[in-house]
């Protein structure tokens, strides 16, 4: 029964907004460490929604766009009329460098403020301007193996912790 219940509950959860539209968005950030493409849904109400988003980054040794970062959020918005909007958002995510030194997974939080600048005949475009704060930290171990030496050293992987990106988002 309570199985049932949780099923009902969460379809009806889930199917809440479907109805109307302008309730979803796809966006793409773009900062200087990173590239986003992500998802949004409203739930629950017009103020809340949820997002997931993936992307690359560069934030490892080797300074190019090939790290892979995957999250989901969920955000809040403060203050919202026809053409302006302003989101207070946190999450969190992974961050997976790619380099030949070493391995490691990064587990993200983030907390942050989102500016959305509504445009267009229906207002289905947007300008975004996110800023805020993200933490990730994680050690991580390096090994050198020969027949004559075995060299081991322990590093620290940090994510950039302030960031500022710019993007667009195209409402549906």
């Amino acid at each position: 029964m309570k199985k049932i219940f949780a099923i009902i509950l969460l379809t009806l959860l889930l199917t809440y907004n479907t109805k109307a539209q302008d309730k979803r968005m796809m966006s793409m950030q773009v900062s200087l460490n990173q590239i986003e493409l992500g998802f949004q849904h409203n739930i629950i109400s017009d103020r809340l929604w949820a997002n997931i988003y993936t992307g690359i980054g560069n934030q490892d040794l080797n300074s190019s766009f090939d790290d892979f970062i995957l999250g989901l959020g969920i955000g809040f918005n403060a203050f919202s009329n026809k053409k302006n909007q302003v989101a207070i958002n946190t999450g969190t995510g992974l961050y997976i460098p790619n380099n030949n030194y070493y391995s490691v997974t990064v587990p993200l939080l983030n907390a942050g403020i989102r500016y959305s600048r509504f445009f267009g005949k229906k207002d289905k475009h947007c300008l975004l301007v996110s800023s805020g704060y993200r933490y990730g930290k994680r050690d991580y171990k390096q090994e050198y193996l020969s027949d004559i030496v075995n060299v081991s050293t322990i590093g620290t992987f940090k994510i950039s912790p302030l960031y500022f990106s710019i993007g667009y988002g195209f409402k549906f």
